[in-house]
């Protein structure tokens, strides 16, 4: 198991949840993935088009909205693939079991 936690860069910019920069160092598959939202602002998260009205929304609040991700048995995820866009400082955190 490995926890990460991300900090939104930008306001609604679409931002990696891997930075390019640590990509490479990071193509291991996971099995699930859990992300939480951890701040007063609410964030989604998606592909590269994720913005502030398109993607999976994680309400704010105490506690804040969260999603599992699980892939098929045929396919095994890659953190790459993943954005998140929320307001900038907003706080995301991330369990990822390989």
């Amino acid at each position: 198991m490995h926890l990460l936690q991300v900090t939104v860069a930008a306001t609604g910019v679409a931002q990696p949840i891997i930075p390019p920069a640590v990509q490479p160092a990071s193509q291991n598959p996971f099995s699930v993935f859990v992300v939480q939202n951890n701040s007063a602002a609410a964030v989604r998260i998606g592909d590269s088009t994720v913005s502030a009205t398109r993607g999976i929304l994680l309400a704010a609040g105490t506690p804040g909205g969260s999603q599992t991700v699980q892939p098929a048995l045929q396919y095994t995820g890659d953190l790459r693939e993943f954005y998140i866009a929320g307001t900038i400082a907003s706080v995301i955190d991330f369990m990822i079991l390989d």
